[in-house]
Formats: structure tokens, sequence, C-alpha cells
């Protein structure tokens, strides 16, 4: 399988023990070989990385997973001119795969996105002339909406012209997947036929160390003990620190507990482009003794967390809620995207009005002053986590649909 995608480098699914994330592609091991490439992997770089401009490389991930990452340029010689470097790059990530992608083998092709990974899909696949997947893991259109801008804007010039080349991509995949129904409803209103659509749960993508009991996870004591929370209550935030992923509105939200004076600790887990300012914002809020900003951590260590946490905050997530979730985390999120397929408010947790971080934290504020509403919640989220993520039932499902494409 030629599989698309843009989330994660090979350094970082390694440094975070995040290979599942690749892995769980075919759990079950149907196809001999998987190809994963990553055309613009040097997004994520430092910004001092010299192999931000070089020639792709390949890396093995495991006997089955090869990981090909591209660049952003080819040819230092070439740096003031960006545009054409990248193009220089693309080609090269082209000819990489032709030479030594050994693309005779390769019976599916698969992309995570209907924009840059969905248009080298397309391509791939009418070269090869194999089926094509397409996968939907988020709302494409209500993103565009809040924000105002496309989603790879450095691509796509308006959002007209990325909706239409996601349509026009999404129309002609053999099969489009999606997490949930409220992210598919956007393939079916992009002109996809239903009886091409498929949803397959995040469950077989979550790393193992979610699934544990929490008294056998990993023990956090000592990074609690150097953050002093010995008595304070312990919220949660897991998120990419971008401005879509609105974690301004954690952070915000968490002026109704200071201001009632509600001893409380906010560990934010990931990293991104908008750290930067939201240490400023904690400080401009006077949190910035609340607010800890634990950065990227591994799995092992992000479910030990979890089995310490009285609240999961979620503005917008995908499958940070759901490993919480798995933790018995009761979450206090807002009324978007596919969170109200495991957020029930008043059994798992409560939803809020989109973009209302106000009744955010009057809500959280609620909650950590009812232990035993907060308890009732955590073992029904808990239940209703493993219900939902069956990794086992969901990897059976997969190979199902890779069966139904290649025979």
């Amino acid at each position: 399988m030629l599989v698309f995608h843009s989330a994660y480098t090979f350094e970082y699914l390694r440094k975070f023990g995040m290979e599942v994330f690749v892995q769980s592609r075919d759990a079950e091991e149907f196809f001999e070989t998987v190809l994963t490439v990553s055309p613009l992997a040097t997004l994520q770089y430092d910004p001092h990385d010299p192999r931000l401009i070089s020639a792709p490389e390949f890396f093995q991930l495991d006997e089955r997973n090869i990981i090909l990452e591209g660049r952003l340029g080819r040819f230092h010689v070439l740096q003031r001119m960006k545009i054409l470097n990248f193009i220089v790059a693309q080609i090269s990530l082209v000819l990489t795969l032709y030479k030594h992608g050994k693309l005779r083998d390769v019976e599916l092709i698969r992309a995570e996105d209907a924009r840059l990974n969905g248009i080298y899909g397309y391509f791939f696949s009418r070269i090869l002339q194999k089926p094509l997947v397409i996968g939907v893991w988020g709302n494409p259109g209500r993103l565009r909406k809040l924000t105002g801008k496309p989603n790879m804007p450095r691509l796509f010039p308006s959002k007209r012209i990325e909706e239409l080349v996601e349509k026009f991509l999404l129309r002609r995949a053999s099969i489009v997947l999606a997490q949930n129904s409220e992210n598919m409803n956007y393939a079916l209103e992009a002109g996809v036929d239903p009886a091409k659509t498929r949803i397959t749960p995040l469950g077989v993508g979550i790393d193992k160390a979610h699934f544990l009991p929490l008294d056998e996870r990993q023990d956090v004591s000592g990074d609690l003990r150097r953050w002093s929370i010995s008595k304070e209550f312990v919220l949660v935030c897991i998120s990419r620190l971008e401005a879509l992923k609105m974690v301004d509105h954690a952070i915000r939200s968490c002026q109704v507990l200071d201001e009632s004076h509600i001893p409380f600790k906010l560990i934010l887990i990931g990293d991104g482009r908008e750290r930067e300012s939201l240490e400023h914002l904690a400080k401009e809020l006077g949190l910035q003794n609340q607010i800890i900003f634990a950065g990227n951590r591994s799995q092992e260590w992000i479910s030990g967390i979890l089995a310490r946490a009285n609240l999961n905050i979620a503005p917008l997530c995908g499958r940070a809620l759901l490993e919480a979730s798995l933790a018995g985390c009761p979450a206090v999120s807002y009324n978007v995207d596919w969170h109200d397929e495991i957020v029930q408010s008043g059994i798992t947790g409560e939803l809020i009005t989109n973009l209302d971080f106000r009744a955010m934290g009057e809500t959280i504020q609620t909650l950590l002053e009812n232990e035993d509403t907060r308890l009732r919640m955590s073992v029904n989220m808990r239940k209703l986590a493993f219900e939902l993520a069956d990794p086992a039932k969901i990897a059976r499902e997969q190979v199902k649909i890779y069966q139904e494409l290649i025979g």
C-alpha cells in the first residue's frame, strides 16, 4: 500500500512513541509492505535544520513500514527562489518514488486528506491504475469558516480553490473514510456517493498505553511535585498549539476558576507555533503560575498524567479527546466536530456552545465543585470510550474495506 500523509515526521514518531499512528493504517497486516510518503515533512522541522533543503529521505519504521519524507526545497542555490525550489523538491520526490518506491507492487493508494496528499494520491492512482482511498479526518469546511482562510494557505490562494480541489478529489475516490458522521457529512455535501463512504473510528490508531488500567500507567508523580501540584485540581488540554485548535479558549476559561479562588493547574500537552503567544496570554491574565506548558510528551507519559487528571478541557480535539476519555476524564468541550459522539452532557461531560469560553469556565467550576457528579461521569466516560475504540473490531472492518477494493 502507498500512503500519503502530512502528520508527524519519522523523528517525532520515534521520539514520542507514535509508531502506531502509521502502523494502524494496516493493523491486521493485510499488505506485505506499506510505504508512507510525507511530501512536506520539513514543515515540522526546526527552521535551522540543514535537512530543510535536501534530497528526499527514506526511513525504516519497522520490518513492514517504510517512510519517505519530502522537502520544501531541493537545492541551496535556489534558496532565494522558494517557489521554484519547492517545485523542484516535489519533482525530486516523485522521481525518488518512481526509482526506489517499488511501485509495481502497490495494490492500493491511500491519501490522508483531499488536499496535497489527495493530489498525490489521485496522480499515482491514475498512473498505476489502482484504487484510491481518501481520508477526511476533520471537517475542512467548518475550519475554513472558523478561520476565514484556506486550510493550506501556502498551497491554495483562496478558500474557493481549495474547496473545489477537495470536491474534485473526493468525488473520484474509490472509498472515502471518516472517523465520524460529522466529518463524513462534509464528504457527502461535496457530492460523494454514500455507497463509497465508510466510517472508521479512531481506536485502531491509539497507543496501547491508553488502554491500560489506571493503576498500571506510567508514574508521573515526580512531574507533579516539580510543578508544585499536591491538592490542586488537575485539568488537562491535549492539543497542537495552533490557532485553529483554540487552546487560548482553554486558558481563558480558567479565568473563572481564578476569580473564584479555586485551586487548579491546567497542563497543556503539545507544542506548536502559538506557544509563545499562549504563554504571553497566560501571563497577561495573571495565570502564569497555574498554566503549565508541558510540551510534546510520550504516549506513556500522557496516559499517566491522564490517570491523575480531574477534567479534560477540549475546545477542538480529535484523537486526544478519545485518549483522555479512555482514562475516564470527563470532558468539557465545545459542541463541534465529533465531540457529541463521546461527550454527552450530564453523562460523560458537558458540551458548551462553540466559542463561549466564559460558559466553559463556569461549567468547569461547577464540575470541580461536585465530586459525585464528576466521578459518575468518569465511570461513564471510560465505559463509552472502550465501546467506541475497540481496536480489534476496527482493524477487522479496515481489512474488509481493503478486501472490497482489491479482492
